[in-house]
């Protein structure tokens, strides 16, 4: 089955617009130069004519795969999406950290014990995380007490049902406990604050906060929610905000 490229109206214009460039500018030039250095004669030994000859693969090659791109495209529709939860299109704002540098800076970028250790339940079980403690230093100043208070306002936050918690290794003495209201992170004292806007693969743009729906961070933040903490690797996030910005999904 041919892959989906997931893209925004906007996207695909630019593909189109690439591709519309490549054949009426690019390429000609390119066969241009081609002739030219051909002209020159013995072949063997002409230096220009490989380099042309080169770009013009290049060039081919850009072209197939923008073609590809446009015939398995999956537009958004941009009246399908909402703020609810993180999607292709999405803007959000997280606080970020990386928990290699210890608990207290993670601390420092506004996030909780609590959300350190919901960082690490959405992808082992705390019976894992104390079977690999050795591991994790940071795991070691985790006492028996953060688990059950973050067993508690996971359970208060609705993150998990109580079943899947009690499969994750908290007792059912540690979800008895009071459950206690999450409270919202407040931005004037975080460090860490960072915006990415989700897109298709080819709109990526790291440097101006583009990421991919495709890559290891942006696949993760698919179908979260507000508040949410996902962990990818080292790095630790939790999802302030989600918006969508439909003008700009359309330009």
């Amino acid at each position: 089955m041919p892959k989906e490229y997931i893209m925004t109206a906007a996207g695909k214009r630019e593909l189109e617009e690439r591709l519309e460039h490549i054949k009426m500018v690019e390429m000609p030039a390119i066969v241009a130069e081609i002739a030219t250095a051909r002209a020159q004669g013995d072949l063997s030994e002409n230096a220009e004519y490989d380099i042309a000859r080169d770009e013009q693969a290049k060039l081919q090659n850009e072209i197939d795969a923008i073609k590809e791109k446009l015939m398995y495209a999956k537009v958004i529709d941009e009246k399908s999406i909402n703020d609810d939860v993180v999607s292709v299109g999405c803007t959000i704002e997280v606080i970020e950290a990386d928990i290699a540098d210890g608990l207290a800076e993670v601390e420092k970028c506004g996030l909780s014990r609590t959300d350190i250790i919901e960082g690490f339940l959405t992808r082992m079980s705390v019976n894992d995380m104390r079977a690999n403690k050795q591991n994790r230093p940071i795991l070691g100043e985790l006492t028996a007490e953060d688990y059950a208070v973050a067993g508690s306002e996971l359970l208060g936050g609705k993150r998990y049902k109580k079943e899947e918690l009690l499969d994750k290794g908290f007792s059912a003495d540690e979800l008895s406990l009071k459950v206690k209201a999450r409270a919202k992170a407040d931005r004037t004292k975080c460090a860490g604050l960072k915006s990415y806007t989700i897109v298709g693969s080819h709109e990526s743009d790291a440097l101006n906060g583009k990421i991919s729906n495709e890559s290891r961070v942006g696949s993760a933040f698919l179908d979260k929610e507000e508040n949410d903490v996902v962990m990818v690797g080292d790095l630790l996030f939790k999802i302030l905000s989600i918006a969508v910005d439909k003008k700009s999904m359309r330009r």
